[in-house]
């Protein structure tokens, strides 16, 4: 994924104008619309002037609104492919058999998208932080809380403490207090809204612990305020409710820890399974 357009926020965002900033902050919300409108279409959808984009392309060092397009579409690749994808999609669609056939072959092509976008160094990087860890704190806001509840209770199988937070936000400091710079936060987020993220981060960032982001729609603060982020999406726009690939991806994360820790992730694997069943026999007898 190309940094460039963060860094290009960063470095020129104190020069822009209040318009100029809602002017960016809506196109990293609607990065799909504002890569293939002309320049007359973009600036009426957005409710701003030509000469305001011009302002905001050229502050931001683009030559030219191409070139500004050009930079949303690499950074904004994925979702912008998914958008396309799913424009096309809903015309093929006219029946109960042909929508389980798309969704199918929807959460394929996101799962396909993970080769690209997700380099190995990613889960490699992912499991040694993981292994290093005094703690690995998850949370997960509306249906991110499906691959946070499964990640969490399953590193436990590798001797990994795995803490979930509650949904009730109100606790959540409280359960993190003791958060230092030994433990690693994990944040899956497919909600509407991101507000939640930011106090997490904040004590995280504070506290020197790794932060680890995983988010179905890319921005550019995901990646400034964490340690690592990895767009994984939910499939195509028109199925956007789908978690198959968010927790395909979990498990990708827990297999990463197994194939990094060989023998002993397998030697303690099978001292679980040993411990269950002398469980189950007690608890029968």
């Amino acid at each position: 994924m190309d940094k460039d357009w963060i860094e290009r926020i960063e470095q020129h965002s104190d020069s822009l104008s209040k318009t100029e900033s809602v002017l960016l902050g809506f196109v990293n919300r609607n990065p799909e619309q504002a890569s293939v409108l002309s320049q007359k279409e973009f600036a009426s959808l957005a409710g701003v002037s030509k000469p305001v984009v011009i302002n905001l392309f050229r502050k931001l060092g683009y030559s030219s609104f191409r070139d500004f397009q050009d930079g949303i579409k690499q950074f904004f690749s994925t979702h912008i492919d998914s958008y396309s994808a799913s424009r096309k999609m809903q015309n093929r669609v006219n029946s109960i058999s042909d929508l389980i056939s798309e969704a199918v072959k929807v959460d394929v092509r996101s799962l396909e998208r993970l080769n690209e976008t997700v380099p190995p160094e990613v889960l490699e990087g992912f499991a040694a932080q993981a292994v290093s860890s005094k703690r690995v704190w998850v949370v997960g806001e509306g249906t991110g809380s499906y691959p946070a509840h499964y990640l969490a209770q399953r590193l436990r199988r590798y001797r990994i403490t795995g803490i979930e937070l509650q949904q009730d936000r109100s606790h959540q400091m409280d359960e993190l207090f003791p958060m230092d710079a030994e433990d690693m936060i994990i944040l899956f987020q497919y909600s509407d809204k991101d507000s939640w993220m930011w106090p997490i981060l904040e004590l995280s960032q504070k506290r020197g612990a790794f932060s680890f982001v995983i988010a179905g729609t890319i921005r550019p603060r995901y990646v400034a305020d964490s340690n690592l982020f990895v767009h994984v999406p939910r499939g195509e726009l028109q199925f956007k409710n789908s978690m198959a690939v968010p927790m395909s991806f979990a498990n990708m994360l827990l297999l990463s820890i197994e194939i990094s820790r060989g023998a002993l992730a397998e030697e303690d694997l099978r001292i679980l399974e040993d411990s269950r069943e002398a469980w189950e026999n007690k608890r029968r007898g």
